[in-house]
């Protein structure tokens, strides 16, 4: 059985580049399907000035995808980074507003000495104590918080001979815990793939306003699921950064990923053999 790795024929931070052909040749497909008058016309144009033959077609057509593919790869970037910063600020809204103390105060004086029970009151008891708790949410990452700190220490010590002294107060700690460490392939590759998708629909929704014969319900709804699959995978990714507790499981995973390869290199150059040749002064 012959199997193919694609990872040592392209190298990985070459297809990170190579991923706006994905939402390029998706653009440029549809266009061809949508007008292929269109698409004649320009081949035709081209054979008028330039005599390219078929593989000479095909590499213009994945140069030219390859561009126009990375400015929506680009697009659904920053799209993903608005999506996230629009999170960010409406969770910090709502922790603000309903995470406050004088809220929380009033919501007593309005419960009273027997607490009422209508429906208005339980609701907005709940939401004030889901957002003192999330305020607070700190306390609940402690525990992974004290895993990533015995594996830090142990990463610098095996691989980079680093000793952290008991007198230190603490304060470098968050700037190892962002240095250190070997980002999960699985995170990057999501991250790549929500990107990629969000890219496919930018595109569909463009070629929609370049050919007019696209405009049906099928391509539109595949458009829809390419968006709808891109912005809610950006959503999760958001979710996973403002979570004290899932960002602390990362980080520990990232710097035990570290560990493992430090201590794999150490144990085998300790059981490469060691060759010694004795020399004979008198020979």
């Amino acid at each position: 059985m012959i199997r193919v790795d694609l990872s040592r024929v392209v190298q990985p931070r070459l297809g990170i580049y190579l991923l706006g052909l994905i939402p390029g040749v998706f653009f440029e497909s549809s266009i061809v399907i949508g007008s292929p008058a269109f698409a004649a016309s320009v081949i035709s144009r081209l054979h008028q000035i330039y005599s390219f033959g078929p593989y000479a077609l095909f590499l213009l057509f994945l140069t030219s995808s390859w561009f126009i593919g990375s400015g929506f790869f680009y697009a659904a970037w920053i799209t993903a980074r608005l999506v996230f910063y629009a999170f960010v600020l409406s969770r910090y809204v709502i922790l603000i507003a309903f995470g406050s103390q004088w809220l929380y105060q009033r919501l007593g004086t309005l419960q009273g000495v027997s607490p009422k029970q209508t429906f208005l009151i339980r609701w907005l008891s709940k939401l004030v104590v889901w957002a003192r708790l999330r305020k607070y949410s700190n306390f609940e990452a402690r525990p992974v918080l004290k895993c990533l700190h015995r594996a830090t220490k142990q990463l610098l010590k095996e691989g980079y001979g680093i000793e952290i002294s008991s007198q230190s107060d603490g304060s470098d700690w968050n700037v190892w815990y962002s240095v250190l460490g070997k980002p999960p392939r699985g995170i990057q590759e999501a991250v790549l793939a929500s990107r990629t998708v969000l890219g496919c629909g930018l595109a569909g929704f463009t070629a929609l306003y370049a050919s007019p014969m696209l405009r049906e319900r099928y391509f539109i709804g595949l458009c829809c699921i390419f968006a709808f699959l891109g912005l809610f995978s950006s959503l999760d990714v958001a979710l996973w950064n403002s979570d004290p507790v899932r960002q602390s499981l990362l980080r520990l995973k990232s710097i035990l990923l570290e560990l493992s390869e430090v201590t794999t290199q150490k144990a085998d150059s300790e059981k490469q053999p060691r060759v010694t040749a004795d020399v004979n002064r008198d020979d």
